[in-house]
């Protein structure tokens, strides 16, 4: 598509490690350019298709952006997966085969299997391939010896990048500490997550940041959760985490190396840069503001972002603390959050568990690691943070430059995804005023 409502649109794709694959050339007349990035669970088409619901309704709105706007949408490689948090009921006692019987252990290596096979899609080199079908011979094995589940750990490591590994996620846990104990911590059981994740309508069909919900074995009713034997729960745990280890660590390069170099490339007749991300596109344009050099960028609107609420935190060395620290960002930010992002909600509370956590009803603003787009930034000093909700169409919002501003969105956004609507696209137009 060459616009979205009238608004001239560029597509900015890059490869794996941040490479754009074709030069962005915009009009000699545009003035304020809006680099938006999808998240996890999107192809080019899904991508353009939020990108265009959005926009469409930015457009409706009138008002901002001052001169002559484009859009340039970034597209990274990111999968589609239907994942889960794999865990064990508590009517079996947390039991494992002998608990669920052997016809639950068969399905549950069945599932371990179909999700290994499922993986090899985006873990696509000869060795990784390899590697693959070697996790599958471990799997029935995992339940009796120790042995195979730390080997089974091991190669799931060899499978990732640990430059990508830091405290906000406990992905240094999941590189250092043995995998045998690794595996017992990420044994979940369904208590462990207070109602505000779970809820009590049965989840949804898939959580676009990496977990969602399968038909359990046992015959149960469809949930947030599957329920696999025993240890082979926390098997499907360690596969689940590397999917989102991976696709964060490929959005940090993709905006570090990537979509930074565009900006601070943009010529000169760019006087505003405006970066909007969704899910892990926030991690994309918030890795861009910290690492590029351009003095352009007016507003980032962080939409359901899918990094640690700690993110911008001094008190708790945050990742993108440099981002406040050097006032890349010289107008506001904007952080829509809701406790009903289950997405959001769930990965955070099994990070925790890597790091040997288990405190139940987790997730929450009081929870080290909860998520941006279900808390909103949290530990900042004073003055750095404004409280807030997600207003009408109508409503009028008090931006400052250089202020985070969480805008609670628990009525207006009821998924991950729901973030196209007016409000959403007022509050960014307001950001970029």
């Amino acid at each position: 598509m060459n616009d979205i409502a009238g608004i001239p649109y560029f597509v900015a794709e890059f490869d794996i490690n941040g490479k754009l694959k074709a030069p962005v050339t915009l009009p000699a007349d545009v003035d304020e350019v809006i680099v938006v990035s999808h998240g996890w669970n999107n192809n080019q088409a899904d991508a353009e298709s939020l990108y265009s619901a959005l926009f469409r309704n930015f457009a409706a709105i009138g008002g901002a952006p001052r001169g002559k706007a484009a859009i340039v949408g970034v597209i990274w490689p990111s999968k589609r997966f239907d994942e889960l948090v794999a865990a064990s009921a508590a009517s079996n006692g947390g039991g494992g085969a002998a608990g669920m019987g052997s016809k639950a252990s068969k399905e549950s290596d069945a599932m371990l299997v179909a999700r290994l096979r499922e993986m090899a899609k985006f873990f696509t080199s000869a060795e990784q391939k390899k590697t693959l079908k070697e996790l599958e011979a471990l799997i029935p094995d995992l339940e009796d010896k120790a042995t195979a589940r730390r080997a089974f750990v091991e190669k799931v490591r060899s499978l990732l990048d640990p430059g990508a590994a830091n405290n906000e996620d406990s992905s240094k846990a999941f590189f250092t500490d043995d995998g045998a104990e690794i595996m017992d911590r990420l044994k979940i059981a369904e208590e462990d997550f207070d109602e505000t994740v779970t809820g009590d309508d049965g989840g949804s069909a898939s959580l676009p940041l990496g977990v969602g919900v399968v038909k359990p074995a046992t015959g149960g009713a469809a949930g947030i959760f599957g329920f696999l034997s025993g240890i082979k729960a926390a098997a499907m745990n360690v596969l689940n985490f590397t999917t989102y280890y991976e696709m964060k660590s490929r959005a940090g390069k993709v905006g570090a190396n990537g979509v930074a170099p565009l900006i601070d490339a943009l010529p000169a007749h760019v006087k505003r840069i405006h970066l909007v991300g969704h899910s892990f596109g926030g991690r994309v344009v918030t890795s861009a503001a910290a690492s590029s050099t351009t003095d352009r960028i007016a507003s980032m609107s962080l939409l359901q972002t899918a990094f640690s609420h700690n993110g911008f935190s001094k008190e708790q060395k945050g990742f993108f603390r440099s981002v406040v620290d050097k006032q890349r960002v010289k107008g506001p930010i904007i952080v829509t959050h809701s406790v009903k992002d289950k997405a959001v909600g769930i990965a955070y509370p099994i990070a925790s568990r890597l790091n040997g956590d288990t405190t139940s009803g987790l997730g929450d603003k009081n929870d080290k690691f909860g998520g941006l787009g279900r808390n909103g930034a949290q530990h900042m000093a004073a003055g750095e943070v404004n409280e807030g909700k997600l207003l009408a169409t109508g409503g009028a919002y008090q931006f400052q430059p250089g202020v985070i501003f969480n805008l609670e969105a628990n009525d207006l956004i009821p998924g991950h995804s729901d973030i196209t609507s007016k409000e959403v696209a007022h509050a960014i137009r307001s950001a970029m005023s």
